[in-house]
């Protein structure tokens, strides 16, 4: 195995980056066209909203193999794990479970109070 370093780690990671990018920009399309109601914008936000679905995938799919490549084969597997479930499956879970979980838990970032008299 070769040797790990921050350089071969960021340039493993940059194609996740790049779609990431990609993602954000087409959110800030999808904002703008929330509430359109003319049949050209309508067309590109559907087309928009295809193209952010998938790479949406796309990214779980090269952050997996950015994971496998620097030797975390159980993030990578839980990854794999996630996109062998249907769509329509995870569309369920979100009805039956709202609002849908964070994956960051919430912590309360107060300092403890002390007990001390």
């Amino acid at each position: 195995m070769e040797k790990l370093t921050d350089e071969g780690i960021a340039a493993r990671f940059r194609p996740v980056l790049a779609l990431v990018e990609e993602c954000e920009r087409l959110g800030v399309a999808l904002d703008r066209l929330e509430d359109a109601t003319d049949p050209g914008e309508l067309a590109e936000r559907e087309a928009a909203e295809e193209r952010f679905a998938n790479l949406n995938e796309e990214i779980c799919r090269s952050t997996a193999k950015a994971l496998k490549a620097i030797g975390l084969w159980h993030g990578a597997a839980m990854i794999d794990a996630g996109l062998a479930i249907p769509n329509e499956v995870w569309e369920g879970l979100v009805e039956k479970y709202p609002p849908y979980p964070s994956a960051v838990p919430d912590l309360e970032l107060r300092p403890r109070r002390s007990w001390k008299a």
